[in-house]
């Protein structure tokens, strides 16, 4: 990579159009970055931040740069009508290998966040893969290797991923109307960057993802972020960013919201105090929901299952009970590759069992700044100001590279059903009279446990939590 020895009006000729956005040949504009690092070669910027804000019912990120005296201009930027991919083929089957790709990133992410056993960790593996998967179209070498390492997707090319998400995201949009289900995607991008048609097109074409162009010196940029957060999020998160650095560049956002009620709701008077036992070996008292009858049911190594319906056959809520002695991370672990597949096709071809379901009511809030996590699990290289490469999504004189991932959720869980954040919900509904096993079985959650929140015509997990006390 080239260092500029100082800023000068030299500039790339260059001219790309991604749909109505024109990137036009620039001419000497008076942006200047704020210095943060030099080069041996004296006083030139070497860096640019990308700085991720992912929250899962609103999961975001933001690419900040440090550099580039001279850059093209950015013109007019009409928004695609809906967040649904261009490319979307809602009828085509959703790949397997996308969706555990997805619920194995989901399960290393819940792991790598629940190290603390007072606390409770939910994810929206959906949210994020998503998130990183668009950003990882504008990375490169080692960078986009590592990325795609992480979010298992190695096996697959960019292409597969890029359609398999499509056809993921374009079904999702296909909902009973008896629950809400609501995608959406954006791109904030500053005004004066030119971002490489490629990168933008395929963010567009299969992520449905909405470009928008913004004066970050003079538009009021985090009140229109927020309210795209708001109204996509119906008021679940009305502020995620405070201000916007003076060298950011770009905000990636998606958003999901999900409401759906149970197919056969508990009953407030089936809900009582029960002690709940933490990991530290205290006991605490949470309110119990219970339900017994006949329910699907599966168990491997680790953990007991049964899932909840909800209305519409669309979505489903995995209840997955560490067995006694099984720690939360070990259950996670048995849920990784073809183990999850299979408990959800065992739960779908077996009888119905009878179940004694005891199950919290929940109402948590997740934050956390992932990118430690992330580093960790093998993606360091995009977390370096010196040494990332995001060269495919702008051609820029000084490296870009990721500052933090910020990731919300919300989840409520309750006799009537959920609402969420960042969840893409599939249910399926029992027949009461459908024969049953004679043996029954016992789920009570008055310990630390698992819940997913899956899609099951792709077997996508929406939103994956640790749940290690139901009062926080």
């Amino acid at each position: 990579m080239r260092a500029l020895s100082a800023c000068s009006s030299a500039t790339r000729s260059t001219e790309l159009v991604v749909g109505d956005v024109r990137f036009r040949e620039p001419r000497f504009v008076g942006w200047r970055p704020t210095i943060m690092g030099t080069s041996s070669q004296g006083g030139v910027v070497k860096r640019i931040v990308v700085s991720f804000v992912v929250w899962s019912m609103v999961l975001g990120l933001g690419l900040v740069v440090l550099a580039g005296c001279v850059t093209p201009t950015v013109t007019g930027a009409a928004l695609p009508t809906s967040g649904v991919p261009l490319k979307a083929d809602s009828m085509a089957k959703p790949s397997d290998d996308l969706s555990v790709a997805i619920n194995d990133f989901g399960l290393d992410l819940a792991k790598a966040s629940s190290t603390d056993p007072s606390k409770n960790a939910v994810v929206s593996p959906a949210s994020v893969h998503a998130a990183l998967s668009m950003t990882a179209n504008g990375a490169n070498g080692e960078t986009a290797e590592q990325m795609r390492h992480v979010l298992h997707v190695d096996a697959m090319t960019t292409a597969e991923s890029n359609k398999g998400w499509a056809s993921l995201i374009g079904g999702l949009g296909d909902r009973s109307p008896e629950q809400t289900l609501e995608i959406a995607n954006s791109l904030w991008a500053r005004k004066g960057i030119a971002f490489k048609k490629p990168f933008i097109a395929a963010d567009r074409d299969y992520f449905g993802a909405q470009v928008s162009t913004l004066d970050f010196t003079q538009d009021d940029v985090p009140g229109a972020i927020n309210g795209w957060v708001s109204d996509n999020t119906h008021g679940m998160i009305t502020k995620m960013i405070d201000q916007v650095p003076a060298n950011a560049i770009l905000y990636l956002a998606n958003a999901v919201y999900f409401k759906g009620e149970w197919v056969s709701p508990f009953t407030h008077e089936s809900t009582s105090k029960q002690s709940f036992n933490k990991q530290d070996g205290s006991t605490v008292d949470v309110d119990m929901m219970h339900e017994s009858g006949p329910m699907p049911y599966g168990e491997n190594d680790t953990v007991q299952a049964t899932k909840l319906p909800y209305r519409g056959g669309d979505t489903a809520f995995y209840v997955l009970l560490p067995k006694p002695g099984v720690k939360t991370d070990v259950a996670l672990d048995g849920l990784k590759g073809a183990d999850f597949r299979d408990l959800r096709r065992a739960m779908a071809s077996n009888e119905p069992t009878r179940v004694y379901l005891g199950l919290p009511k929940l109402e948590v809030e997740f934050s956390a700044d992932l990118s430690k996590q992330l580093a960790d699990l093998g993606m360091p290289r995009a977390f370096d100001d010196r040494r990332a490469q995001f060269s495919s999504m702008a051609e820029l004189d000084v490296p870009i590279y990721i500052n933090r991932v910020l990731h919300k959720t919300k989840v409520k869980v309750d006799e009537k059903g959920t609402e969420a954040a960042a969840a893409t919900v599939v249910g399926m509904a029992l027949g009461s009279a459908t024969p049953e096993r004679a043996e029954p079985k016992w789920i009570i959650c008055d310990r630390p446990y698992v819940f997913a929140i899956v899609d099951e015509a792709s077997g996508a997990m929406l939103f994956l939590g640790v749940v290690n006390d139901p009062r926080k």
